[in-house]
């Protein structure tokens, strides 16, 4: 039995699904070629906005950044005015003014302390053989035109041990005779003439001035 064949139609049909696969594939090809590209594009875009965003506040931060080192040097120096109209108000040369106190103490007073305060205030801690010679020094104290107002806030006697010496021989006895003397010391509270203190230092060319 013979069976007959027609090929020709069928590779008709063959043809034409390649052709339409082929088609389909195209298209899909430039749809995704064209996303991708618009997904590039756009972020080429975004990418210029953040540098240009980016360089915005760059330069946004050097204008503050110049205004401030601007404001501050201003700063600086106001304060640098003001550190120098303090110093030439409150600074008050102190080896004049221990010259000055110490030719007023008694032959045998001694400073032991010396503290100054911007006001012009003044304390002394002074050490005396005796509380006669403390009321000597405060007296000279209140007289002085470097002295606005003096006082003795507390006196204070300490015995210190010293070896005694015989009034007829001047020798010195021996170390079962020690005798205890005071000492007295003192605790001075003085308020300073600063307007005499620099008329004094500027006629003298500020020589021996030293700050406190």
């Amino acid at each position: 039995m013979l069976i007959d064949i027609n090929l020709l139609p069928k590779k008709e049909r063959k043809s034409s699904s390649i052709i339409l696969t082929s088609a389909i594939f195209a298209v899909l090809f430039l749809c995704v070629g064209g996303f991708f590209f618009w997904q590039v594009s756009t972020l080429k875009s975004d990418i210029a906005t953040v540098d240009n965003r980016i360089e915005t506040t760059k330069k946004i931060a050097e204008l503050e950044e110049k205004k401030a080192s601007e404001v501050t040097s201003a700063d600086s120096a106001a304060k640098l005015e003001d550190s120098i109209a303090w110093a030439e108000e409150y600074t008050i040369p102190s080896v004049p003014v221990m010259k000055e106190f110490t030719s007023l103490l008694p032959a045998r007073g001694f400073i032991l302390s010396f503290a100054y305060q911007e006001s012009g205030e003044l304390a002394l801690t002074v050490q005396f053989d005796s509380s006669r010679e403390a009321a000597y020094f405060l007296n000279n104290l209140n007289h002085s035109e470097w002295v606005k107002e003096a006082s003795l806030t507390s006196l204070t006697a300490i015995e210190t041990e010293e070896k005694s010496t015989s009034p007829e021989t001047g020798a010195v006895n021996t170390a079962n005779e020690k005798e205890y003397l005071p000492r007295y010391t003192g605790q001075f509270q003085l308020s300073l003439n600063k307007q005499t203190v620099k008329t004094f230092v500027e006629n003298q060319d500020g020589k021996g001035a030293g700050g406190i």
